[in-house]
């Protein structure tokens, strides 16, 4: 997916465009002299499992984890 900017607006959503293209996306920057450059990453970004992984048990929610400890063969 390929979205197109001004220079103005990359500074401002960098935060944005930079996950865009993370995703695998290209971003392409206009300037005011008609000028365009390409940013994107050299490398695909974590997928959203992994995001997700490092969230679990990094917020406190009151709710104990559970775990699959305890269950298959050598259960005590």
């Amino acid at each position: 997916m390929t979205t197109m900017t001004t220079t103005r607006e990359f500074v401002r959503n960098f935060s944005r465009l930079k996950r865009a293209a993370a995703n695998g996306g290209e971003v392409i920057v206009r300037d005011g002299g008609g000028r365009a450059y390409v940013f994107r990453a050299q490398e695909a970004g974590p997928s959203l499992g992994h995001q997700l992984a490092d969230l679990c048990g990094k917020h406190n929610t009151g709710v104990r984890v559970k775990s699959l400890a305890g269950y298959g063969r050598n259960r005590p």
